[in-house]
């Protein structure tokens, strides 16, 4: 039984049954859904961090530098590693943060050989700037859920993650292939 109004994932399935009725399309249910709504969720996001001179990959970091707490630092490695880039791709973020002054590169205290990242004081008034503002974006995506569908739908995400992680480890690092 449909619980929605039918969607372009609907009329995907509807060809395929018609073109190959013995092919189970039901994957496509989940699989095409996430894809489509990761691309409008992306857009609604990028369009907040725009607004502030930002891409969504810089937000991640000055974000993970604000989320560790005082003195809101972590090394490039952490960074990467826990945002699921490349450490070239992060060289390069991390530059731009540099240049704009969000960030700083200071001296590990127990290694001097080592340079941790830290937010500014700047970095740090725009993530306070932003932060609500992005979960009122975040809110607005998900608006057409009742609170207990998003507590579902985040259970179901969780319990997928959580094999995906348990049996891939980290996601790989990067853009998808093309």
């Amino acid at each position: 039984m449909k619980i929605h109004p039918r969607d372009h994932v609907d009329e995907v399935r509807a060809a395929w049954a018609r073109e190959w009725p013995e092919l189970d399309t039901s994957p496509i249910d989940v699989i095409a859904r996430t894809g489509r709504l990761a691309r409008y969720f992306d857009n609604a996001l990028d369009r907040v961090f725009a607004g502030y001179g930002l891409r969504r990959e810089h937000w991640d970091v000055l974000a993970s530098l604000r989320r560790a707490g005082p003195p809101y630092r972590a090394s490039p490695t952490d960074l990467y590693q826990g945002l699921m880039r490349t450490s070239g791709a992060m060289s390069h973020r991390l530059r731009r943060l540099e240049d704009a002054r969000l960030i700083r590169r200071v001296p590990a205290v127990d290694d001097a050989r080592s340079v941790l990242v830290e937010l500014t004081e700047e970095g740090h008034r725009l993530v306070e700037e932003i932060a609500p503002r992005h979960l009122a974006n975040e809110q607005q995506l998900l608006e057409s859920l009742s609170g207990a569908e998003r507590q579902t739908l985040a259970d179901l995400l969780a319990k997928l993650l959580v094999h995906f992680e348990a049996t891939h480890g980290s996601p790989p690092a990067g853009p998808p292939p093309r």
